[in-house]
């Protein structure tokens, strides 16, 4: 085990309802809240069973507010972290509506009219929310444990909260959800306009899940006989739905074993449908359409169209009999652990590294504007000598 991983301790988490709570903003990779003279744990956003930033010191509250309020977490902008990070504690919001929701570092202006849709969905909008941008005092905060953490657990609690959609399937329909509008480094397959083409001349719907709203979404995902797509954040809308009838087709698009398919994505699955299933396509290396700006290391790839062809022909465009269809793996046969309740890994201590590190964030934020000028120099130069 490394030395910093030897300073993460597990805990065990309990709700809490505190009082003369000071939340501190998140800061140059820190962040936190303290009562009493002791560090919070629930004030921290978890990923993968580990607090995911430093324990920030104490600073004096330059605000205070007397309603009673709950946590929220980290505001995301992100519509897959959103939901699941940002919404990690959607079944205590829910149980307790006469407290405000508190998030860290966002603001009212910030919330975009997809967030406004689902929280009002969901019944998170009745007494409203606010948040931290600055050390502030709280003289009644409830930090429930999540019903969500990322890469861990789901509970029913929190899969119930989420299901507020009726769906209803139209036989024959299929749909393709694309990512071929989304400007992303996480793109790894250069001819998902071609494999679109081919699906729309057999009959499926090309839909771009950014361009509807989130019950347009829902619908979408609970109308057709059979989605496909990429992995992303448009699977998540599955948590939306009651009793979804539709067969699912998840196809990896990621690099490596540890990034292959999150288990986020099998947790959600299993707790809507067992119709659910993980692709690793037929596919072939191919030229980078681009070079990278941050996963310098993952690969392009190719669909085989033609292969791709074949198994949708053997098959009723998937509507059919799935046994034998190769790279195909039910969600019931992945090795997916719905960890309920493990303890969580915690670094709460303040260090003079934590400081040191502290002034090296600062100095990187400081530097972003001349890191991001030298990548998009790097990027320019790299197109141009692509296409002669």
């Amino acid at each position: 085990m490394s030395g910093t991983m030897k300073r993460f301790q597990p805990v065990s988490l309990q709700p809490a309802l505190l009082h003369d709570v000071v939340v501190l903003p998140e800061t140059y990779g820190f962040s936190g809240a303290w009562c009493q003279g002791k560090p919070v744990a629930l004030a921290h956003m978890c990923r993968r069973g580990r607090q995911y930033r430093k324990q920030a010191p104490f600073a004096a509250p330059v605000r205070i507010v007397e309603e009673p309020c709950i946590w929220g977490g980290l505001f995301q902008t992100h519509y897959g972290h959103f939901i699941i990070e940002s919404m990690q504690n959607l079944y205590a919001f829910r149980q307790h509506p006469e407290r405000r929701i508190i998030w860290r570092n966002g603001s009212a202006e910030a919330v975009r009219p997809w967030q406004h849709e689902l929280l009002h969905l969901t019944q998170c909008d009745r007494n409203g929310w606010d948040f931290v941008n600055e050390p502030t005092l709280f003289r009644d905060m409830l930090f429930p444990v999540p019903g969500l953490m990322c890469d861990v657990w789901l509970t029913q609690e929190q899969a119930d909260a989420f299901a507020v959609c009726e769906s209803h399937v139209q036989k024959g329909k299929k749909v393709w959800l694309s990512r071929s509008c989304i400007e992303s480094d996480n793109i790894v397959f250069t001819n998902e306009r071609e494999l679109e083409a081919m699906l729309a001349a057999r009959g499926w719907l090309i839909v771009h899940p950014e361009h509807h709203s989130i019950v347009d979404q829902a619908n979408i995902m609970g109308s057709a006989e059979v989605v496909m797509g990429c992995i992303g954040s448009a699977f998540h809308t599955l948590l939306l739905l009651k009793n979804p009838g539709t067969r699912y087709i998840v196809i990896n698009r990621m690099n490596g074993a540890e990034e292959a398919h999150n288990l986020q994505f099998d947790l959600i699955a299993r707790a809507r449908t067992d119709n659910y299933y993980v692709w690793e396509p037929p596919k072939h290396d191919a030229p980078a359409l681009r070079r990278r700006k941050i996963h310098h290391g993952w690969p392009w790839y190719a669909f085989d169209l033609e292969a791709m062809a074949r198994e949708l022909d053997l098959r009723d465009d998937f509507c059919g009999d799935m046994a034998g269809c190769p790279g195909m793996t039910p969600v019931k046969d992945r090795p997916a652990v719905n960890d309920t309740g493990r303890p969580i890994l915690f670094d709460l201590n303040v260090t003079v590294l934590d400081r040191l590190y502290y002034v090296y964030r600062y100095v990187r934020r400081k530097g972003r504007p001349l890191k991001n000028a030298w990548t998009n120099l790097q990027q320019s130069l790299w197109q141009h000598f692509h296409r002669r």
